[in-house]
């Protein structure tokens, strides 16, 4: 038999929801709680297989419980009631495993039937394979110490290391890989105010961002060393194309970073390691990445980059390259991606992170500064100075210059010669 438990201080609510169900299902058992206590006694009691609660309460509310729930490691499917203005809170559940909410102003019969058959059918499911459900949480959880101990410990053997990784059938060696390191640096503010002061709660909601932000990723690993530190290993098994995995990469810290300082307002310092062909470096990865990490006080991405330190050598041959080819009318930031050895989607990202201005706004800025000395210090015609400074119509230069400089070329000589 089904075991359904309802929890709201709203006693109207709550035997209204008994009704509906009772009456749709006769072989289900429907369990009522005023509060977030009593249910944790029930459940202690029943095994539980849906939790309908209300989001708000007095004492401890629906995310507290739900938090509570996860945390004792109980599978049941659950499904939030909320009211008015309690989006936030919605979404904060919804990041925490909840099946699906109801809208209490505006739910319907049919609508609580529909979504406890779809939370039903879905428990069922899991229950069905319980035993290989337990095993995968236990392979999981093992696969993860494996990882906590290799990046913690630079004395481990390589026999021990090449034993356990066979067991969890990880490729050695690994094409490529790189360890992120996430540091929490800014979260009081939203620790009081979202998070109600709860630690497990804040680590939680950053544990399922970063996890979703991770799920398209075949190759990886998630750990959360502490409630303000969070690590990414991930690799590759292809040798090749080591400038699109760090791409990736980057786009995928981005998302989870993003998302987490949009609708938490967490910041993080992130440093990201050199690549390694073998999991066994994982800790010298680790190292680099904390490292790295630290760099970056303000929580903008420190771009490590592929080769840590590479980064520096790539753009001082990017910048030496654009103002030796200035009057290149086909320089662009394809011809200096390419002569540096970078992607052009990469090199653009790292070039506005680095110099603060997109790539054209840098180099027209160049033109305009060389255009301006030429046109000073020297007696060349509009015409000559734009074919040096990579620019055919000469008109072009000159509306350029106005705009960047708000005045026109002329009235500089008028300056220089009243």
């Amino acid at each position: 038999m089904e075991k359904i438990l309802i929890v709201d201080d709203e006693m109207f609510s709550r035997t209204a929801i008994e009704d509906i169900l009772r009456a749709e299902w006769s072989g289900i058992e429907v369990f009522s709680a005023r509060g977030a206590s009593e249910a944790l006694g029930i459940l202690e009691r029943e095994e539980i297989d849906l939790l309908m609660t209300d989001i708000k309460m007095p004492g401890m509310n629906g995310l507290e419980l739900l938090a509570e729930v996860r945390r004792r490691g109980l599978s049941m499917e659950v499904i939030i009631l909320s009211s008015y203005n309690e989006f936030d809170l919605v979404r904060q559940a919804m990041k925490l495993g909840t099946f699906d909410y109801l809208f209490k102003p505006a739910m319907l019969p049919p609508d609580i039937i529909e979504v406890v058959k779809k939370a039903l059918q879905k428990q069922r499911e899991k229950s069905s394979s319980r035993i290989t459900e337990s095993d995968r949480k236990r392979l999981s959880r093992d696969r993860e110490q494996f990882f906590r101990d290799l990046i913690s410990a630079a004395g481990i053997g390589r026999t021990w290391f090449e034993e356990r990784a066979a067991a969890f059938g990880l490729p050695e060696p690994v094409g490529k890989n790189a360890v992120v390191v996430f540091r929490l640096i800014r979260y009081r503010k939203s620790m009081a105010e979202i998070f109600e002061n709860d630690v497990s709660l804040l680590r939680a909601s950053v544990c399922n961002v970063m996890s979703e932000a991770l799920d398209s990723v075949k190759d990886c690993q998630f750990l959360c060393n502490k409630f303000d530190e969070y690590v990414w290993i991930v690799w590759e098994a292809r040798e090749d194309g080591r400038q699109e995995f760090y791409e990736r990469l980057e786009a995928l810290i981005r998302t989870a970073a993003d998302f987490l300082s949009r609708y938490y307002g967490l910041e993080f310092s992130i440093g990201i390691s050199r690549s390694s062909a073998s999991l066994f470096d994982c800790c010298q990865g680790y190292t680099e990445a904390a490292d790295n990490g630290r760099e970056s006080e303000t929580g903008i991405f420190y771009a490590g980059g592929p080769d840590s330190g590479s980064l520096k050598q790539e753009m001082r041959a990017a910048l030496d390259y654009i103002r030796d080819h200035l009057g290149d009318k086909d320089l662009s930031l394809q011809t200096v991606a390419d002569q540096v050895g970078i992607s052009r989607n990469y090199f653009s990202r790292i070039f506005k992170e680095v110099m603060g201005v997109n790539f054209i706004d840098y180099v027209t800025r160049l033109r305009v500064e060389k255009a301006r000395s030429l046109y000073m210090n020297t007696d060349m015609k509009i015409y000559e100075i734009a074919e040096l400074v990579g620019y055919s119509d000469w008109h072009y230069l000159y509306s350029v210059y106005k705009k960047q400089l708000g005045h026109s070329m002329s009235k500089e000589k008028r300056r220089k010669n009243p």
